[in-house]
């Protein structure tokens, strides 16, 4: 049988759950490159302009960890940065990030802990660790072995030496790093749908996800973009700090105050602040847990009306019509910009993982609904 017929059953094998992993042929060397799994939670985002190496050990060893604990933020090339795990916990306060993961916490500062073994967990093969003394890793994402995905990691030894000899290593192993990989971005091949607003019913239907996944068309507020960055900016992605905290996700009761407030009771009472026209949406389809197709907002523009003017008793003015008749006009964008403020207004104070239940999303031709369960929704 030839390989390619080998590999296609061991493929199919595994999707149907025949076989696990663990059965599967190494995809790499077990050498030099390794097998991970895809669950690893890297510490920084993948970068076209920017690649990262992770330095990793089974066993201690005290001078290189204290060259890196004394050569915090060490570049050699500007496309190229080294990261030692515990310096990127080690005092940084991790209170807002953390709350801004976990908004349901009761403390403010929180004890997180992690050592330069932090990978090794995720490795594939159990006997792989007996290879690797003290070096550094790249990895390499999107990776498939014969239907099994997995994170490459290229290991380049680091020995023991004076700070010059460690910089000259460090020197040597970006140049062969730089060498063996291609390293880059992935780029969507996917474009924005070029239509013309106002060209038919479901004008604003076809752009909802671009308008929810492009911040240059989502027209987030600016306070929001300014916060996100800051935390990445931190130099620990979010995603790992969530992955080291180990937090359940917990949803919040809301509460819809008799003021028209938007109140999460058990996020320390945080309260979601929205213009009154994205407020006024927000509330219509949070009354309608079935959700609104948008080419029938207009069946909605009356139900619109009323709730806007519970919250503002004295605004229903010429502007505020016509805004209520925007938004109600799936041949306009109008609404797609409300959804895109009313998920800023959310994702301003926690993360993604939870701030998707509480705003409006869903797929295109489908009715758009927000997912967090009724039974958590109190109207006073």
């Amino acid at each position: 049988m030839a390989q390619r017929e080998i590999d296609k059953k061991l493929e199919e094998d595994y999707l149907n759950g025949v076989i696990t992993r663990y059965d599967l042929p190494r995809a790499v060397d077990g050498e030099v490159r390794f097998e991970f799994d895809e669950d690893m939670v890297l510490p920084f985002e993948y970068n076209e302009n920017v690649s990262d190496l992770i330095y990793v050990e089974t066993e201690y060893c005290e001078s290189l960890n204290r060259f890196f604990q004394n050569h915090k933020g060490l570049r050699l090339y500007q496309m190229y940065r080294f990261i030692y795990l515990p310096n990127l916990i080690d005092g940084y306060g991790v209170s807002e990030q953390r709350k801004y993961l976990s908004p349901q916490l009761d403390r403010d500062d929180v004890k997180i802990d992690i050592d330069s073994s932090y990978p090794l967990q995720y490795l594939w093969y159990e006997e792989d660790k007996k290879k690797i003394s003290h070096g550094m890793f790249l990895f390499i994402s999107n990776c498939n072995n014969r239907g099994a995905r997995f994170i490459q990691g290229h290991f380049y030894p680091l020995n023991e030496g004076s700070d010059e000899d460690v910089i000259r290593q460090l020197d040597d192993i970006v140049k062969k790093a730089h060498s063996e990989y291609s390293l880059g971005g992935l780029y969507s091949t996917i474009q924005k749908p070029d239509i013309e607003e106002g060209a038919a019913e479901d004008y604003a239907d076809q752009l909802f996800s671009w308008t929810l996944k492009d911040d240059e068309v989502a027209i987030l507020v600016e306070e929001v973009r300014e916060r996100i960055k800051k935390l990445k900016e931190k130099g620990i992605a979010e995603r790992l700090l969530l992955n080291l905290v180990k937090d359940k996700l917990k949803f919040s009761r809301l509460i819809i105050t008799k003021d028209m407030r938007i109140i999460l009771p058990d996020f320390h009472s945080m309260e979601i602040e929205m213009e009154p026209i994205n407020k006024a949406v927000f509330l219509l389809f949070l009354r309608h847990p079935e959700g609104i197709i948008f080419k029938h907002l207009p069946d909605y523009r009356e139900e619109l009306a009323e709730i806007y003017q519970k919250i503002k008793p004295l605004g229903l003015n010429e502007r505020a019509i016509r805004s209520i008749e925007d938004v109600t006009n799936p041949c306009l964008n109008s609404i797609n910009e409300k959804c895109a403020r009313i998920r800023g207004a959310f994702i301003s104070k926690f993360d993604e993982d939870l701030a998707r239940h509480y705003y409006i999303n869903g797929n295109r031709g489908e009715a758009k609904k927000i997912a967090l369960p009724r039974e958590l929704v109190i109207w006073e």
